[in-house]
C-alpha cells in the first residue's frame, strides 16, 4: 500500500515536509482550495479564520516548514504586517508567509517583500500555478513574478550600483556563510546540520547579521545577499 502511494505520487511536484494553514474568514473556499492542495501536494493543511487562532510551534523544536497562506481579502491589512513581525521573529523558524486572493494591481508586492512575505498568489492564478507556488515557496524560495522583483530591485538600488556593499567587509567567515544559507532557502536546523553547530550558535550569528545588515527577517537578508554577495 505504501509503495503504491508513492508510486501514484511520484509524478507530483513534492516537498519532503511541510504544512499549509489557510487563514481567513471565508472558510468554505478555503477549505476547497486546501482539499485541493492536499491532493496535489501530497502535504497537510488546516484552515483558520484569523492569525490568531493558530498556536505557534517551538521553531527550534520542529524542522517541519509552515506555510501560513493569508487572504487578501478576508484580513485586516492594517494588522497584518504587525502581527507577521511577531511571528516571523529574526532568526527564526519554519515560518512562511504568502497572500493570496490578490488583484494583480493591487501594488502589494514591495510592501509584502518588505515585510518578510515569501509570495503572492494572484486571484486569476490557475490552481496548478498555485501548488507550484506553494510547493517552491516551502523548499525557501520566492513566488513573486519577475516583474515585482525587478521593480522591487531597481527601486531599493540595482546589482550594477551597488555590486559591492561596504557592511562586507564587516562580515565575517560565518557570518557570510549564514547569508549563504539563508539566500539558499536552508532553515536554521539545516544550516547547523551543515556546518556542524548548534541551532542556538547560528541564532546568534543570524541575529548579528540582521544588525549589520539592517534587515528584519530571511526575505531581506536573502535578497541583500543575492545583491552583494
Amino acid at each position: 500500500m505504501h509503495s503504491k502511494r508513492r508510486s501514484k505520487q511520484a509524478g507530483r511536484t513534492l516537498v519532503p515536509n511541510g504544512v499549509i494553514n489557510i487563514v481567513g474568514r471565508n472558510m468554505l473556499q478555503n477549505q476547497l482550495l486546501l482539499s485541493f492542495m492536499k491532493k496535489q501536494t501530497g502535504l497537510k493543511g488546516s484552515c483558520f479564520p484569523k492569525l490568531e487562532s493558530i498556536t505557534q510551534i517551538d521553531a527550534y523544536e520542529s524542522a517541519i516548514p509552515q506555510l501560513l497562506i493569508m487572504d487578501s481579502k478576508h484580513i485586516d491589512m492594517k494588522n497584518l504586517w504587525n502581527a507577521i513581525q511577531k511571528w516571523g521573529c529574526p532568526n527564526s523558524s519554519p515560518y512562511f508567509f504568502a497572500l493570496c486572493n490578490v488583484e494583480p494591481d493591487s501594488g502589494l508586492e514591495k510592501i509584502a517583500i518588505d515585510n518578510g512575505l515569501q509570495g503572492i498568489f494572484y486571484n486569476n492564478a490557475p490552481l496548478q500555478l498555485i501548488s507550484k507556488g506553494i510547493c517552491a515557496i516551502l523548499r525557501g524560495d520566492l513566488w513573486y513574478s519577475r516583474k515585482a522583483l525587478k521593480e522591487y530591485l531597481l527601486e531599493t538600488g540595482s546589482f550594477a550600483n551597488a555590486s559591492i556593499h561596504p557592511i562586507t567587509s564587516n562580515l565575517t567567515d560565518r557570518e557570510k556563510q549564514m547569508l549563504a544559507g539563508i539566500a539558499s532557502g536552508y532553515t536554521s536546523k539545516a544550516i547547523a546540520d551543515e556546518l556542524g553547530i548548534s541551532i542556538h550558535t547560528v541564532k546568534a550569528h543570524i541575529y548579528n547579521v540582521y544588525k549589520k545588515i539592517n534587515v528584519r527577517n530571511r526575505l531581506q537578508a536573502s535578497l541583500w545577499a543575492t545583491k552583494y554577495l
